[in-house]
């Protein structure tokens, strides 16, 4: 999608003109909207866990006063109690989860349920938002024929999993710092040869990595400090130093940068318990 944005509240990832947007449309009956919305919520959760996000809360927009909404005022109850009661459903699973009512917040086409997170700075934003939209299926005029051959209206949800990819993206740089969890970041593991003459060793390792699916780079030039301090800064999850010993026993020198582990490991160990690590999306840390 694109937006023609003014330049002044362009803001990096979290605001540009060309989105990316992650906001399949789910077309069911009014009695199946209950289901569905707990569907997508569902996913949205999960998905959360998996990217280590933690959830302020949930919300319910709801109509606010006045008549700038689209769709008759009794639809509109009807379609919060069904919101409502998913969120209750909800609740009840996960006791922790703090649901709040925001009147006004809706859209002017339908209620809507936002996931509500604290950025970097503990600034509330919404990431994730499942949506109703009385609008659409009615300019569209979309009907499905029922069991007893009448037409009815068809209900709409846009189900936004993870919303916008940039400011998703940017919302894990920054409660990341940009260590993000090994399985999600560019590069995983970065192999610093001491010299020219561990570098073959480097770059077969690094080979054998590669061909198990995981994301290596061997950076060989420049001094050892030099290029600690670049995989440092560019916050790459692991980093492999390979010198005389680590040849020999056919080992990496590994450093957890994020958390400042270090340990000695086979590449037989490495490459089980990088696989295990992604496989498995942990979050951190990799190294005992």
């Amino acid at each position: 999608m694109f937006r023609s944005e003014r330049s002044g509240v362009l803001s990096g990832l979290s605001r540009v003109r060309q989105i990316n947007l992650d906001d399949p449309h789910v077309f069911c009956r009014a009695d199946q909207l209950a289901d569905e919305v707990a569907l997508a919520m569902q996913a949205v959760l999960e998905a959360y866990e998996l990217l280590g996000i933690r959830i302020d809360h949930l919300r319910l927009s709801r109509r606010g006063p006045g008549d700038g909404y689209l769709g008759e005022a009794e639809r509109w109850v009807t379609a919060e109690d069904q919101l409502r009661n998913v969120l209750s459903s909800i609740q009840h699973d996960h006791p922790a989860l703090r649901v709040e009512e925001a009147e006004g917040e809706a859209a002017f086409y339908g209620p809507k349920i936002d996931v509500q997170v604290l950025d970097a700075r503990q600034h509330q934003e919404t990431l994730s938002t499942v949506q109703l939209d009385f609008n659409q299926p009615v300019r569209f005029g979309l009907e499905y024929i029922a069991a007893d051959g009448s037409r009815q209206p068809v209900t709409m949800i846009h189900r936004g999993l993870l919303g916008a990819m940039e400011r998703m993206v940017a919302f894990l740089l920054e409660i990341t710092d940009g260590w993000l969890p090994l399985w999600l970041a560019p590069v995983q593991l970065v192999l610093l040869p001491v010299t020219a003459g561990h570098e073959d060793h480097a770059r077969r390792l690094a080979d054998r990595l590669r061909r198990s699916g995981l994301r290596v780079r061997v950076a060989p030039d420049g001094t050892l400090g030099n290029r600690i301090r670049g995989a440092r800064l560019e916050r790459n999850t692991l980093i492999g130093v390979i010198g005389d010993e680590e040849t020999r026993s056919g080992s990496v020198a590994l450093q957890e940068p994020a958390t400042g582990r270090r340990e000695q490991v086979s590449a037989d160990d490495l490459l089980a318990r990088l696989d295990a690590a992604v496989t498995g999306r942990v979050q951190a840390p990799y190294l005992l």
